[in-house]
């Protein structure tokens, strides 16, 4: 995506369709990916509530009256769970959220779906080491509200992209409204030269 440091007037509404295409594309996968992330975390966790979450944390092998057996996870798999999330995620996040840079959205709202976004990152992979077994502090719901700010973030961030690229210029040309400059990274506050 360095074309907007090259090319002059470029935003994601004015891209060539296939462009559009692609970044629809990749969108929609992100969006799905939001809803299976959703479903897996139940399906392991057993539900999406703060018992939950110290439940898929710390298993369930001494509630004789749970229907599936959760098994604890060691260090290892909680170090494997950071790691895997750390760069995917944080992968993820950069690529949807740059799009975002890339519409005529105001600055603040872009810096908050940024902090959202990566601000839930970081309590989804620190909640899980701080949470003990049976514990009922805020921390569970910490897990759970950190992990739903990640995907709120995304999720946002790929609707803004795709309403930029398909839903705005059409409602701005029905209306008469002119296209809005684009972002100019390289020069922020100011006229591209």
């Amino acid at each position: 995506m360095t074309r907007p440091f090259k090319e002059r007037g470029f935003t994601l509404a004015r891209a060539d369709h296939s462009t559009r295409v692609l970044v629809t594309a990749f969108l929609l996968c992100v969006i799905i990916g939001i809803g299976v992330a959703i479903a897996q975390y139940a399906g392991r966790a057993g539900g999406l509530g703060p018992r939950h979450a110290v439940e898929w944390i710390h298993g369930n092998e001494t509630d004789f009256d749970a229907t599936v057996l959760r098994v604890a996870k060691s260090r290892a798999e909680l170090l494997a769970f950071t790691h895997d999330h750390v760069f995917s995620l944080a992968m993820l996040l950069f690529v949807v959220l740059h799009l975002v840079q890339l519409t005529p959205h105001r600055s603040r709202t872009k810096i908050g779906l940024t902090v959202l976004g990566f601000g839930g990152l970081l309590g989804t992979l620190g909640a899980p080491w701080l949470i003990g077994p049976g514990d009922d502090s805020l921390r569970p719901p910490l897990l759970i509200a950190s992990g739903s700010a990640v995907l709120l973030s995304l999720l946002l961030g790929s609707l803004a992209t795709l309403h930029e690229m398909w839903s705005a210029p059409l409602w701005r040309r029905r209306r008469r409204i002119p296209e809005p400059p684009p972002p100019d990274p390289m020069f922020p506050g100011s006229e591209r030269p």
